[in-house]
């Protein structure tokens, strides 16, 4: 029997409607892809379907839920980030061969000739595949990643429906919290290990202005704040140390050069 996409004639706007069209799948509304499409349900991807697999694991169940990975045997150029989703534009879009048994996503350009029912000198519209991908944790099989796989037309987009546009869907409440992306996920998850790293003591030294003024120094602890110097004032943010004002207003001016003094005591003896 041909497996049927979860969702057709739909385009997905947002990560607020592919986790509307995650949790629809979750409550059994709409159903999830299985297995890897066969030869016959590759071709028959046209725009607005909408397909949502389970990733299997390293270790699957007895059962094999589950895909290891998507195959549709298309070829497809460099993905693009938007809003969470990757896109992917078809490329060489004439008909192909698609072997049903192949892992890969890149196929060899065939004759029109070769497919049934496709005629001489056809060419069909490219597609654009998009995916995003969440982790959910299921009642009884704990923590699993699903994806969802949207193929649209840049022509076609006007006319596909949306979620708001499906009575069954547009009632549905997605609780909170249950299908986080993966792709934030992962970056949090790594900006937060970096966060956490501990920084090494390095002592770092700032001197005051004048070099007959003691020097004030500057700590870094192991938490990453500063510490303040001898005077009681902690450094500025950018860290240049400065001396209170207190202590410039109570040092003694600098003497001048020999030669100025001698000079200055020949017209003014009184002032030096």
């Amino acid at each position: 029997m041909q497996q049927q996409p979860t969702c057709t004639s739909l385009r997905v706007r947002s990560p607020q409607d592919a986790q509307i069209i995650f949790h629809a799948v979750a409550l059994g509304v709409l159903p999830m892809v299985t297995r890897r499409l066969d030869t016959e349900e590759r071709r028959s991807i046209t725009s607005g379907c909408v397909f949502v697999w389970e990733e299997r694991g390293p270790s699957p169940e007895a059962t094999g839920l589950g895909i290891e990975r998507w195959t549709d045997g298309k070829r497809w150029g460099p993905s693009r980030v938007r809003d969470e989703f990757l896109f992917y534009q078809e490329k060489d879009p004439e008909p192909v061969d698609i072997d049903p048994n192949s892992d890969s996503d890149t196929t060899i350009g065939s004759s029109p000739l070769a497919q049934p029912g496709v005629p001489h000198g056809s060419v069909r519209v490219s597609l654009v595949k998009q995916t995003y991908s969440v982790f959910v944790e299921t009642p009884t099989r704990g923590r699993k990643k699903w994806h969802l796989i949207a193929y649209f037309t840049h022509d076609s987009l006007d006319y596909l429906r949306t979620v708001s546009d499906l009575p069954d869907l547009a009632r549905i409440v997605v609780p909170p919290g249950n299908y986080r992306s993966a792709r934030h996920n992962t970056s949090k998850h790594s900006r937060a290990q970096r966060e956490e790293r501990p920084h090494p003591f390095t002592p770092q030294y700032f001197p005051y202005p004048s070099p007959s003024r003691p020097v004030a120094v500057v700590q870094s602890s192991n938490d990453g704040t500063q510490l303040s110097d001898h005077s009681g004032r902690a450094p500025p943010r950018d860290g240049q140390a400065l001396a209170p004002l207190t202590y410039l207003q109570n040092l003694a001016p600098p003497r001048r050069h020999p030669l100025d003094e001698e000079a200055l005591m020949a017209f003014y003896p009184r002032l030096c």
